[in-house]
């Protein structure tokens, strides 16, 4: 347990998996409150149909009323950050209360179970052996940036899903339900504390993800040569623009092409290429061409002089400069 953190007697499970005595709207009602404020917003978002609500957080039990209604009949989510305007981007989040994990792929749910610090709540996702950890926050953690770079030392940490390390991320809701695969299936409380946190606490032993000091991962593709003109002379605005139809923001971002991605989180580079901080992949123009033309990475054989005939035809005239 954390210093100073409130430290209740801790519930026993029930035969169903969840925390004997807590309902789905009580542990609704406490993952809200980790999530917003009085004064700030709270992003509710369901599938079918495609719907966005934005309810003050001064008015939790009608927020947990919407959500559990929405959530019986469809996929429903909530912002895992406070939204200060009615925006679902990251323009709409100045800070979280709480950092989150997405722990779904095989031993990442076992990682999380046995991490400390515990998290506050465990959600059930109601995939297979998927768990959603949520650590309350003691003081608000900024963001982008600190909140970002947290959330991606404790996802790569846990081997949890990195395209969910964004500040503007949606989360399911414990109480509903998960439409997605065949039978509906519950989202369920596995773990429910009150213990409270600082970032460092939670991260601040853990190390960045390898690679995030660099811009790019190097490329390493056969029949590659260090003076590939494809590298030197069509920059990855260029051909990023190019093969994605897309155009860099001002701080050089686009929306990710190979992921769903609601807010801009793929990166170009003046020079060394591009890197996407949400699904955690980058490159240069040969490992954007074949991601997106459905090539298995790294490219070899055949595959690379494919996908290299294409580039040289298409990019002729700045080969050519």
């Amino acid at each position: 347990m954390t210093s100073g953190a409130v430290q209740p007697r801790s519930r026993p499970r029930s035969s169903t998996g969840g925390v004997k005595g807590v309902t789905g709207v009580e542990a609704l009602h406490l993952q809200l409150a980790m999530i917003a404020r009085p004064g700030e917003l709270i992003e509710i978002r369901q599938l079918r149909p495609a719907r966005q609500h934005f309810v003050p957080a001064d008015r939790l039990h009608e927020v947990a009323t919407v959500v559990i209604g929405l959530g019986r009949r469809s996929d429903v989510y909530v912002g895992a950050a406070p939204r200060m305007t009615r925006d679902g981007s990251k323009g709409g989040v100045h800070h979280a209360h709480a950092l989150w994990v997405d722990c779904d792929a095989p031993g990442s749910a076992d990682r999380l179970r046995a991490f400390e610090p515990a998290p506050t709540v465990v959600l059930r996702s109601g995939r297979d052996g998927g768990l959603h950890g949520w650590w309350a926050s003691r003081e608000p953690v900024s963001a982008p940036a600190e909140l970002e770079r947290a959330l991606r030392r404790l996802a790569h940490h846990l081997g949890a899903d990195m395209a969910c390390c964004d500040s503007a991320r949606i989360m399911r809701a414990a109480g509903t339900w998960n439409h997605k695969h065949g039978e509906p299936k519950a989202v369920e409380v596995e773990r429910l504390e009150l213990d409270v946190f600082t970032a460092a606490e939670i991260v601040g032993a853990l190390p960045d993800p390898p690679g995030r000091s660099l811009t790019v991962r190097p490329t390493n593709h056969e029949g590659v040569a260090a003076d590939d003109p494809l590298h030197g002379k069509v920059k990855p605005a260029t051909y990023v623009q190019a093969l994605t139809g897309l155009t860099p923001n001002r701080e050089g971002k686009i929306p990710c092409p190979l992921h769903e991605d609601r807010t801009p989180s793929f990166q170009v580079y003046a020079d060394s290429g591009w890197f996407c901080f949400g699904c955690d992949r980058g490159g240069r123009i040969y490992d954007l061409a074949a991601l997106l033309a459905g090539y298995p990475l790294p490219l070899r054989g055949a595959d690379f002089l494919a996908v290299r005939a294409v580039l040289l035809r298409h990019f002729a005239t700045e080969l050519a400069s």
